[in-house]
């Protein structure tokens, strides 16, 4: 795998460090609030770590275009603020009481307070759009949430779904994860001024790679260590997600699809198999497979890109392209 040591991600971070200084500062406005349970849930999940990829890509595509105003902030802390809640949200759905090598909100504050935190970073994003005062925005961040409640929905829906087709894993991946990229994307191109072909393509190429990061994100649930991915691995089965590493094993495995049926039938599952299941996992190509797709993806992302803009932060997009379906955290 690619030494991502000093990774375009770290250089991106180093490029945005002014910006990001301003995202921090207006988060912190935008948490405040007379009931102390809503800020400390807030900065608990918010400085827990993350890579803070879908802010990120916001402020680079307003920096590609030359973008001088202000708008650019407030609108990557929508976009922190919708995929927090999402994650509070996730949380509880999952059961998962790790989130970055930390307890979760849930496991901390319990599911309740987690569900209404999350609503009212919902909210409040909502607030800051309508401050904003642009019909797109609110438009296409509407859309957004909608997707992201569906792509939950459907998930859901597909619990321990042991017929499960790669274009069904993708729908699940573009509507629950990848919606989110395309539309960090698409804000930064939109406040520059971008032509709608431009705004488009950068929107693409945001959703491209988010296929690609949760691509990697479902590669490494079956071949990373909990140290390294700052979670819990493994954990996607035990959850009935039916994954692309596991699709493309079960195809030629059939003791590990046998074993899998028989886990969906179970009423707990305790993850005893966890390891035989990911070792059979990574024996039948499905992890390497998974990370050939997260790089068609990647691939993608790179063509969308404009011809126009600064060279180097080109390069860059085109570098967090590839880190995002090469990552080894």
């Amino acid at each position: 795998m690619t030494d991502f040591s000093s990774s375009p991600l770290h250089h991106a971070i180093a490029l945005c460090a002014d910006d990001m200084k301003r995202v921090n500062a207006c988060i912190g406005d935008n948490l405040q609030s007379d009931i102390v349970m809503i800020p400390a849930i807030g900065h608990y999940i918010i400085g827990s770590g993350g890579k803070r990829l879908r802010p990120l890509l916001c402020l680079l595509i307003a920096r590609l275009f030359q973008y001088s105003g202000d708008r650019h902030i407030p609108m990557a802390v929508v976009i922190e603020f919708i995929h927090t809640a999402s994650l509070l949200h996730d949380d509880v759905v999952d059961s998962s009481e790790q989130r970055r090598g930390a307890l979760s909100a849930n496991g901390v504050w319990g599911n309740q307070a987690s569900i209404l935190v999350g609503d009212y970073l919902f909210s409040r994003a909502f607030q800051i759009m309508v401050s904003d005062d642009d019909m797109h925005m609110l438009r296409l961040m509407s859309n957004v949430t909608n997707a992201l409640a569906e792509g939950e929905v459907l998930q859901l829906s597909r619990t321990f779904h042991l017929t499960m087709t790669e274009a069904e894993s993708l729908e699940v991946i573009e509507r629950k994860t990848a919606v989110l990229f395309a539309a960090a994307a698409e804000v930064g191109a939109h406040i520059s001024g971008q032509s709608h072909e431009t705004i488009n393509q950068m929107a693409q190429y945001g959703m491209c790679l988010g296929v690609a990061f949760q691509l990697m994100d479902d590669a490494l649930d079956y071949m990373a260590e909990a140290e390294e991915a700052g979670k819990p691995v493994g954990h996607d089965l035990e959850e009935g997600k039916i994954t692309l590493p596991l699709i493309h094993a079960m195809k030629t495995d059939v003791k590990l699809a046998q074993r899998v049926e028989e886990i969906s039938e179970l009423e707990t599952y305790n993850g005893d198999d966890n390891a035989w299941i990911r070792e059979r996992v990574m024996a039948q190509s499905g992890t390497k497979f998974t990370m050939g797709r997260a790089q068609d993806y990647a691939n993608r992302a790179k063509s969308l890109l404009p011809k126009h803009g600064d060279p180097a932060l080109l390069q860059l997009l085109a570098d967090l392209a590839d880190f995002s379906a090469q990552r080894p955290y």
